[in-house]
């Protein structure tokens, strides 16, 4: 049953012998230091206020965000406890889209795969490939040179093969975490495989060839072997950064550590555009309305004192006063995504291919444009919200398909 991790443990002695890249952390010491924060991952309101002001002298880059898919129904309490009572809401899965002056595209996250077997589970729509979505929207996928993922689970890395000359950049946090989850002996936490063959009561009804959902929010949920298979993959051929803390890439951006922001190793990506710094913030910023507000969503790994202190990080890199309203905060699943009520993301449009094709009811969004980048809106953009549901999902075999083992 547990074959397909063995190659998981050797993360961390990959992740070892890579040495985090130089100027990686800031030199600081941390006075206050909260409790539970490493000292790579804590960084002063002064030093990220400095970062916030002498980024905007750094090159300038346009923005966009693809919504990779969409989880509907989801139970408010689900996604924030403290909205329990509101009925349940559909979730996008925002992936960032970063162009410089010369070009090259740095990606914040890559969104799912749809086709995995995970999806079976999670009543979801609207999947697109990422490179067949930012086609559509008039950007080269092979330009990508760069993908910064905000943490390695499943929806938000999982399609790192298809970008193979680009390089990750990931904490090493993240990679120790992976490691620890997947190896932990007992299997309450370390129940790595979000879904599963029935093979008895542990994994639901029990009848052949039935998936079921067998981790909810164990540690190692969101780390299926595919995923994890990419991350490694991208370290085994050179074509990742482990980095420990913050880093500045000097052509305005800046990655900074969320650490247990949402997982362990969580980062931030921090872009100068010609509308401000936006600050990228993967499932930390799980909803810009949890950032507004103040209230923790959701929770995985997350110590609710750090997922505060992120969004802290956001008002102070963008230069907010923490009274007032964040507007440049880029929130992974905010349900309220695409519309004015999410002021970032008002000019959106549903991505069509070159026949003027829905592409599977994907959305985009403009945020910034910058180096003469002419818009890549359509002048009468298409803001119907559609709904695409799976088609016919993919056969298993359940003599032949070990639980876990990607397929």
């Amino acid at each position: 049953m547990r074959r397909g991790i063995r190659v998981i443990p050797g993360l961390v002695l990959i992740a070892a012998l890579f040495s985090p890249t130089a100027g990686s952390a800031q030199s600081q010491t941390p006075p206050n230091m909260p409790p539970q924060t490493l000292p790579q991952g804590y960084e002063t309101i002064s030093a990220l206020q400095n970062d916030g002001t002498a980024n905007a002298n750094a090159p300038k880059w346009s923005a966009w965000i693809v919504e990779s898919s969409r989880f509907m129904g989801v139970p408010s309490g689900a996604f924030m406890p403290d909205r329990a009572t509101q009925p349940p809401v559909d979730l996008p899965v925002n992936v960032g889209i970063l162009k410089g002056p010369d070009g090259k595209i740095t990606l914040y996250d890559t969104g799912w795969q749809q086709q995995d077997y995970i999806y079976r589970f999670n009543n979801s729509c609207c999947f697109a490939p990422l490179r067949d979505q930012m086609r559509a929207i008039g950007l080269n996928p092979d330009d990508v040179t760069d993908i910064v993922v905000g943490h390695g689970h499943w929806d938000h890395a999982g399609q790192l093969d298809a970008f193979p000359n680009a390089t990750l950049w990931i904490q090493k946090e993240e990679l120790k975490a992976i490691d620890w989850a997947l190896a932990y002996p007992d299997p309450k936490i370390s129940a790595w495989n979000t879904m599963s063959l029935g093979a008895g009561t542990s994994a639901g009804t029990g009848k052949p060839g039935d998936l079921n959902n067998t981790c909810a929010r164990s540690p190692a949920c969101g780390y299926p072997p595919q995923t994890v298979m990419q991350i490694s993959g991208k370290i085994i051929s050179g074509k990742a950064k482990v980095i420990d803390g913050r880093m500045d890439l000097g052509n305005g951006l800046i990655i900074h550590p969320a650490f247990r922001g949402h997982t362990y190793g969580a980062q931030l990506l921090q872009a100068n555009t010609s509308n401000g710094q936006l600050v990228f913030g993967s499932d930390t910023y799980s909803s810009w309305l949890g950032i507004k507000d103040w209230q923790v969503s959701n929770i995985q790994q997350t110590d609710t004192v750090q997922q505060f202190l992120a969004y802290e990080k956001c008002y102070m890199l963008t230069g907010t006063a923490t009274d007032q309203v964040p507007s440049n905060c880029v929130a992974a699943h905010e349900p309220s995504s695409y519309s004015d009520a999410y002021p970032l993301t008002k000019f959106w449009w549903n991505i069509a291919d070159a026949n003027g094709t829905r592409l599977n009811c994907s959305r985009a969004a403009e945020l910034s444009l910058a180096n003469g980048e002419s818009s890549h809106m359509p002048a009468s953009p298409d803001q119907t919200k559609c709904v695409a549901v799976p088609a016919t999902l993919p056969t298993v075999n359940p003599e032949t398909t070990n639980p876990g083992v990607p397929q």
